[in-house]
């Protein structure tokens, strides 16, 4: 069943999934946890073969993760599918040093889904123009990523760079002139570095991408022209984003489960603050209740985008 769509909503990328019933969704999150759990105790890596109940399993910090990974290089024994890797990247937020993920084509994929879901959130339509100022190569969440959501999408990628100084943002302008995209998809250096430019300078909306590592900035106030979007790339690139009622960040509870529990990892009820742990539900990476490091509360009251994925606050 699904949930009455807002007629003076925003269109989202697939109602099908994004306005599902509360109860048809929470439905599916158990059993997307069921079946990962399956999976990880069926792995060869023998990492998760012990019999323990989800909510028994300690936290897994971002230290944890990168021991794990040395000690098991190149990728540790979080991976659940002997399928090739078509990408890698080094993650770098949360954790004590960059540590090596990777991507199976499935992966990627429906990394690409849920990316057009956010920037569609964002208010960028298909077929529209943006201009990302992002940093490429093997740093993650990267200019890769965004191509591959607006792929997906079916709008115009256009990578700058990161423009945090008067020289890259001439060089962006001359190109933003021609190409006149209708947003910029940033990094949290690159967005405090164009907001206090003149807005005649660039595009009036943002998409920005932020990790564990800008906990300010996903708690402060919203604003009107910036749509947050939460990275964590060992679990989902775009694991929750903003709407245009900017009321918290719309979770991708189809491919992430949220859980908000005190300092021994137990769950906390909904609305109260604490600990985000975070498991991507259908990745091959099977990361299970990972520490975000950051504080929030889940919201599970109807918003006015008329989207059913619950809300993260953060504190």
């Amino acid at each position: 069943m699904l949930a009455a769509p807002n007629k003076n909503a925003t269109v989202l990328y697939d109602h099908s999934v994004q306005g599902l019933a509360p109860e048809a969704l929470a439905e599916r999150r158990a059993a997307s946890l069921r079946a990962l759990l399956d999976r990880a105790r069926a792995g060869r890596s023998g990492f998760y073969a012990t019999e323990q109940r989800f909510e028994a399993r300690p936290a897994l910090s971002g230290a944890d993760f990168a021991a794990e990974v040395e000690a098991h290089p190149p990728f540790g024994r979080f991976q659940l599918e002997p399928a090739p890797f078509i990408r890698a990247g080094l993650a770098t937020a949360g954790l004590p040093h960059p540590t090596p993920i990777a991507w199976t084509r499935a992966d990627l994929d429906a990394e690409a889904q849920l990316g057009a879901r956010a920037l569609r959130r964002a208010g960028i339509a298909p077929r529209t123009r943006t201009s990302d100022c992002l940093d490429g190569g093997l740093v993650t969440p990267g200019t890769l990523a965004i191509s591959d959501a607006l792929d997906a999408l079916d709008a115009l990628a256009l990578p700058v760079g990161p423009v945090t100084n008067e020289a890259a943002l001439q060089r962006a302008v001359d190109i933003w002139d021609i190409v006149q995209p209708s947003a910029l998809i940033v990094d949290a250096p690159s967005l405090a570095f164009l907001s206090a430019k003149s807005a005649s300078a660039r595009p009036q909306t943002f998409a920005v991408l932020l990790t564990p590592g800008h906990a300010a900035e996903l708690a402060a106030p919203p604003k009107q022209e910036v749509f947050r979007i939460l990275s964590v790339p060992p679990v989902c690139t775009f694991a929750a984003g903003e709407c245009r009622a900017h009321d918290g960040l719309h979770l991708a509870e189809d491919a992430v489960l949220a859980e908000i529990v005190d300092d021994v990892a137990q769950p906390l009820p909904v609305g109260q603050f604490g600990r985000l742990l975070l498991t991507a539900l259908t990745r091959s990476l099977a990361l299970l209740r990972f520490d975000t490091g950051l504080r929030a509360a889940l919201d599970r009251s109807p918003c006015g985008c008329g989207e059913t994925h619950a809300r993260i606050r953060f504190a």
